[in-house]
């Protein structure tokens, strides 16, 4: 459950990956650390997100935050200077920056 994930401290440059990964390993689904999207062996990109589905997140323009959706609406995430939180996919913080949403379909 994702309450049990929230309060975790930013630890380091691209921790919000390590963070997705251990989220979703606790689930059986692999997440690979890559710097791109398109890298990521066995994901497909999606329309519409679901739980357990990966969203990525532009920050200067580029594809640099993630996080995991807990459900269609929420998303858990940790980033610098701050600890790991639920947001809505549609704050207006967030929803502008939205690159794409990923789904684990297999290797």
């Amino acid at each position: 459950m994702a309450v049990s994930w929230v309060g975790i401290p930013y630890t380091g440059e691209k921790f919000c990956r390590e963070f997705a990964k251990s989220y979703l390993a606790e689930k059986g689904i692999p997440m690979p650390i890559v710097d791109s999207p398109d890298d990521a062996t066995g994901w497909a990109r999606v329309e519409a997100p679901a739980e357990n589905d990966v969203v990525v997140f532009r920050r200067a323009g580029k594809p640099n935050h993630v996080g995991v959706c807990i459900s269609a609406k929420d998303f858990i995430h940790v980033q610098e200077n701050s600890k790991s939180c639920v947001e809505r996919l549609s704050s207006p913080l967030w929803s502008r920056r939205i690159e794409g949403f990923y789904r684990y379909v297999g290797s």
